[in-house]
């Protein structure tokens, strides 16, 4: 069986919240920052080597300027789990790493202010 890796979104929790009007541009801008859990996990040979140097390359400056590009960051990395298990009479090599990313979503989206109303008065 070839190697090959899975990534996978474990949890993904909201940490705050802002609301913003600018009455200027008429736009409300909604900003949420959330904590996402990735689970990383590499199966067949070298598993647990593939892992590791995945671990020591997401924190290389370039690695970092992507991921600020994105409104993201590495806020922790779980230690390098080695996953052995057994297959088909064999053992298959499994690692596994879990990384927290912080990251933060903006919406903007126009709210028209009403220039003009019609108003009808009706009496009983």
């Amino acid at each position: 069986m070839p190697s090959f890796i899975t990534v996978n979104r474990v949890t993904s929790e909201l940490m705050g919240e802002e609301y913003k009007f600018n009455a200027k541009k008429e736009v409300e801008i909604i900003t949420l920052t959330r904590e996402t859990i990735i689970s990383v996990n590499a199966f067949g040979k070298n598993s647990y080597l593939l892992i590791e140097k995945l671990a020591s390359v997401l924190s290389t400056s370039y690695a970092q300027t992507i991921f600020k590009r994105v409104g993201a960051g590495i806020v922790r990395k779980s230690q390098v789990r080695n996953l052995p298990t057994a297959i088909a009479g064999g053992k298959e090599q499994r690692a596994q790493i879990d990384l927290t990313f912080s990251h933060i979503h903006r919406i903007e989206t126009p709210v028209y202010q009403a220039k003009a109303v019609d108003i009808t008065v009706h009496k009983d």
